[in-house]
This record gives structure tokens, sequence and C-alpha cells, in this order.
């Protein structure tokens, strides 16, 4: 796993935390320690790669939803009539 990777599976792995200020912090901290010289390059590329991996799985969700029917409109008794 090269680095960009790396810091991509960090951020996937972190979750929003109290607040969003706190989490941009405590995220930038972390990274600074584990990947001190770490490029703008390579912390956009870990960027991207939680964007895509974040938009695959929103629309795999989405897809799995549409498919068990979950979004399908409701009928209502005055509908029956």
């Amino acid at each position: 796993m090269n680095r960009v990777s790396k810091i991509a599976d960090y951020l996937l792995s972190t979750g929003i935390g109290d607040t969003e200020a706190a989490w941009k912090a405590e995220v930038l901290e972390t990274i600074c320690l584990r990947w001190p010289d770490a490029t703008a390059g390579e912390l956009t590329a870990a960027f991207e790669i939680v964007m895509l991996e974040t938009g695959t799985a929103l629309l795999r969700a989405t897809t799995d939803q549409l498919n068990a029917g979950a979004l399908a409109p409701h009928r209502s008794d005055a509908d029956a009539r």
C-alpha cells in the first residue's frame, strides 16, 4: 500500500466527531504526525480516493434500497378506493 492509499485509508476510517472543526483539527494533526512530509499532491489524491469510495458506497446503498422496493411509493387506504 503506498502513502496515498494509507492516507486515504485513514481518512475513510475516521468519522465526523462532536464538531466539524474538532474533527478537522484531529485529522490534520494525525496526518501531520503519520506523514509529516506528505505533499499537497498526495493529500489531494488521497482526498479524491475518499470521495470516489464514499460516492460508490452511496450508490450501492441507494441501489440496494431501490432493488428492495424501500423507496417505492406507499399506497394509502384512500388510494385503494
